[in-house]
């Protein structure tokens, strides 16, 4: 599954929810996946994680956050609601006030970050994502 090449459009899509899925919401089981996938996947996979949290640090999403929390509180959160994977995910964009209203720094459930420190110590050089 998470070693098949993939192709563009949904079939990445679908791949990358198959990752997070696979993962658990455990660092450690992304790091063994992501540590098995060539470049190019670990790349796309990133790429993909940035998009879907991105989708979720604008309004009404930010709104729904605690009054305290900051710019970093918001990719927090918005890291950890793709973590948890698409139906988590998908149920917060149909109903932006399942989105948390705060989540704590170091979660281990938040896999945000994560394909950076795999894809440097792999192949020795930063994860650039334009």
């Amino acid at each position: 599954m998470a070693d098949d090449d993939h192709n563009d459009g949904d079939s990445d899509v679908d791949w990358f929810w198959d990752v997070i899925e696979e993962a658990s919401r455990s660092r450690d089981r992304l790091r063994e996946t992501l540590g098995r996938l060539p470049k190019g996947a670990v790349h796309t996979f990133q790429d993909l994680f940035l998009d879907f949290a991105a989708e979720l640090q604008d309004e009404p999403y930010r709104s729904d956050l605690g009054p305290d929390e900051s710019e970093d509180g918001l990719e927090d959160a918005a890291h950890w609601v793709v973590s948890q994977g698409r139906v988590t995910y998908e149920a917060v964009l149909a109903g932006r006030s399942r989105m948390p209203a705060h989540v704590d720094v170091g979660d281990p459930a938040n896999l945000g970050g994560l394909a950076y420190e795999v894809y440097f110590h792999r192949f020795g050089e930063p994860l650039d994502l334009i």
